[in-house]
């Protein structure tokens, strides 16, 4: 089962499913949930990167990762949308698109559900499925009420299972704001203090906040965004590491090259060798 729904004069589109097909993972910039509500562990390649999905547990993803779905996908459910569905619509900063499941400072969590919210959710999905088959005005808001009811009971979830106590909602504001603007502004802004100069704060207080909230470094967070962004345009493309390390605002390729051995283990080329079997036309 695959229920689509499209407004094209604003480029909105919300998919949910029940099957997995690789069209679902070239809708453009789409946010994702990929519930397990099988019986069977999935394995999943995030950015090369095998992640297992247990029974009862959603993984959130983003646009900024490379998905790749091998074994049997009996049980799975997708949401799919794009920020022109849902997110001009939203602007509680915790539950949209910004917020903690999508680019909070793990930026793809996965949630476990226990009996009795895996029923709550179940019972949310059957009734937006439905919802895509109703040809009546007010099907579109309808379907974002439901679509926003999901995601406000998974970030209750996130903010249970992730978000340390003690942390207050300012701090885990100030991460998806960091996490926003490293999206926007990676291949031109290399240093916290260039984030920390658009956020109107010290790049000392931005390190403070991560500390405590965090298991990376503002800095990591550029690289990692950095390094993904690399990565898949060394498998998924034929341009020449010069041409990348260009594109991502290395004017030096010798010192894109450094950081990428350094934060992959791997030279560029080797790492393109090994990965053949990923590369462009074989995914």
């Amino acid at each position: 089962m695959i229920k689509t729904y499209e407004n094209h004069e604003i480029g909105a589109k919300f998919v949910a499913s029940t099957e997995f097909t690789p069209e679902l993972m070239n809708h453009g910039k789409m946010l994702m949930f990929i519930w397990n509500d099988g019986s069977a562990a999935v394995d999943i390649l995030v950015d090369e990167q095998n992640k297992i999905i247990d029974p009862n547990q959603i993984l959130c993803t983003t646009y900024l990762h490379h998905l790749h779905i091998d074994n049997s996908t009996d049980g799975l459910k997708f949401l799919i949308f794009n920020r022109e569905f849902y997110c001009i619509h939203t602007y509680d900063s915790e539950v949209s698109c910004n917020g903690l499941l999508f680019f909070g400072s793990n930026f793809s969590p996965t949630l476990t559900l226990d009996i009795v919210e895996s029923q709550r959710l179940k019972t949310l999905f059957s009734v937006l499925v439905e919802e895509f088959d109703i040809k009546e005005t007010g099907r579109e808001e309808m379907l974002r009420i439901l679509l926003k009811r999901f995601i406000i009971r998974c970030t209750r979830l996130a903010n249970k299972q992730f978000v340390k106590n003690g942390n207050n909602q300012s701090e885990i504001d100030l991460i998806r704001h960091f996490n926003v603007l490293v999206e926007e502004h990676f291949k031109t802004k290399k240093s916290v203090s260039d984030y920390a100069y658009l956020m109107y704060k010290s790049p000392k207080t931005i390190a403070n906040v991560f500390s405590k909230n965090s298991d990376r470094t503002p800095l990591e967070v550029i690289h990692e965004r950095i390094i993904i962004e690399s990565k898949r345009m060394i498998l998924y493309t034929d341009k020449t590491v010069k041409e990348i390390g260009m594109e991502l605002g290395y004017n030096d390729p010798a010192q894109f090259s450094k950081l990428f051995k350094k934060k992959v283990g791997l030279t560029t080329s080797k790492f393109r060798k090994l990965n053949e079997n990923h590369t462009i036309g074989k995914n």
